[in-house]
């Protein structure tokens, strides 16, 4: 008979039942947590090589890891020397044909006078120089003059010629205006330039009112309108967009949450097609809303060569067609490869069939990804393998575009390249003020980049802005 104290038979079997109960909760509860663990993990180790992490949210370790990774490609490739390589032509300055100036230098004495002596011309070198800056000043006397009926008739200042009784000329206004409105100086840094090299002393106040009278001229003379008319027109635009810093008090106002630098290029430079349209806008968040306000997706028909980003999918059904950027997709199966050793083969075969292997291999890699981890457990919703395989599966059309259309670019990255300075600009400057300074800045680029690419000097460009004669981009043929 048992002690009335010790359990009997059947309630140390409920008690054992309970704790495996509880031991397998707790088993499922810890498997659970290092998934979610293993997920934080690669989350946070995460770059823009592997993931659609933006290079301005790198890590500081990804600079020397992506530098070790061009040390081990070169090592790869032991038959390739730095530097230009054989039969690359070259460039050089070119001789002019008629100098503006030709001085004869003699020789020194060679223990008696060389003055007239027979000589001829040993050598030549052209010295292409700038004269030393000096401001010069002119005086404009605006004359009145009365006609025989009584009527007195002043004239005005000549164009570009603003305030007085003293000011500075178009000249001055123009070079201080492109300093400014490049991406690695800023507003302080240009007027001390301009005092430094150009003997121009001028404020950091001066400076930013030029930038704001040249914005204020592209607004009259309407210079967007044709430039974003030219961007929906053309057959291949390229899209991307960046994060813009601004002060804390501007990004916290309404609607301003995450404030972004957009833009828009025609990718003909990718294709040998010729010179580049390039627009740039700004907008406090990064909404369909924000991007709709643009003007531009709705009305493109084209083939835009974009990243997979939400805020451009509704315009889809109006394209003759989308080009998937494969350097933002080829990110995706580096991403899911590090989810584990299951991941890596198929992975890895996707990823190699992205660049190299024909669609049939393409397709089965994507086949045997979704049977794999359609049942795969995964912390949060499906599994990395099987979101991969789904989204590779429905843009396939898209991957594969390069193969039929060879005007579209593969990727993205000219349109990148052109987005890039704003991310020099923020490091160097620290944000902007206002989004209304941000979006100044972004039409000036606009203006600036475009008349470069295609000829036109950015000095030009400046002096006929604020001239009344803006220069306009030319429409697509």
């Amino acid at each position: 008979m048992p002690h009335p104290e010790q359990p009997t038979r059947g309630e140390l079997a409920a008690r054992n039942a309970e704790l495996a109960a509880v031991v397998a909760e707790q088993a499922a509860l810890i498997a659970a947590l290092r998934a979610e663990v293993a997920a934080l993990r690669r989350q946070a180790g995460r770059d823009s090589p592997d993931s659609p992490l933006p290079p301005g949210k790198d890590r500081p370790a990804a600079g020397a890891k992506k530098k070790a990774a061009q040390r081990e490609a070169r090592r790869a490739r032991p038959g390739r020397a730095q530097g230009g390589q054989k039969g690359h032509p070259g460039a050089s300055l070119a001789r002019a044909a008629r100098p503006d100036e030709t001085l004869a230098v003699e020789p020194g004495a060679c223990g008696a006078d060389l003055a007239g002596a027979p000589g001829r011309i040993a050598s030549r070198v052209q010295v292409l120089d700038i004269p030393p800056a000096a401001l010069t000043v002119t005086e404009y006397q605006m004359m009145c003059r009365t006609c025989g009926c009584g009527q007195v008739t002043t004239a005005a200042p000549p164009p570009g010629v603003t305030g007085g009784p003293v000011c500075y000329g178009p000249n001055v206004v123009a070079a201080a205006t492109l300093l400014a409105s490049t991406d690695v100086i800023g507003i302080g840094r240009a007027a001390d330039l301009m005092g430094a090299l150009l003997r121009a002393p001028v404020s950091a106040g001066f400076v930013s009112r030029c930038l704001a009278r040249l914005d204020a001229a592209l607004t009259a003379a309407g210079f967007e309108d044709p430039l974003k008319g030219a961007l929906k027109a053309a057959g291949v635009p390229g899209t991307g967009e960046t994060p813009a810093p601004l002060t804390t008090a501007a990004a916290t106002a309404e609607g301003r949450g995450n404030p972004h630098v957009y833009t828009v290029r025609t990718m003909r430079a990718c294709t040998g097609g010729g010179p580049d349209l390039t627009w740039y806008g700004a907008a406090g968040n990064r909404t369909k809303i924000s991007i709709a306000g643009f003007g531009i997706p709705g009305g493109c028909r084209g083939v835009p060569v974009r990243d997979d980003y939400g805020g451009y999918l509704s315009y889809d059904a109006g394209l003759t067609g989308v080009r998937q950027c494969l350097a933002r997709l080829y990110r995706y199966p580096g991403d899911t490869y590090a989810t584990g050793p299951a991941s890596r083969v198929r992975t890895r075969q996707a990823g190699d069939a992205l660049l190299a292997r024909l669609r049939h291999s393409y397709d089965q890699a994507i086949a045997y990804g979704i049977s794999v981890n359609l049942s795969r457990p995964w912390h949060k919703g499906s599994h990395p393998g099987l979101i991969l395989a789904r989204r590779l599966k429905r843009k396939a059309a898209r991957v594969w575009l390069f193969a039929t259309r060879f005007d579209v670019p593969a990727t993205s990255n000219g349109c990148e390249n052109a987005i890039r300075g704003y991310k020099l600009a923020a490091k160097i400057s620290g944000c902007w003020r206002t989004l209304a300074t941000l979006q100044r800045h972004c039409r000036v680029r606009s203006c600036l980049t475009t008349a470069r690419t295609h000829g036109h000097h950015p000095l030009a460009a400046i002096r006929d802005a604020l001239t009344g004669s803006a220069w306009m981009p030319p429409h697509p043929a």
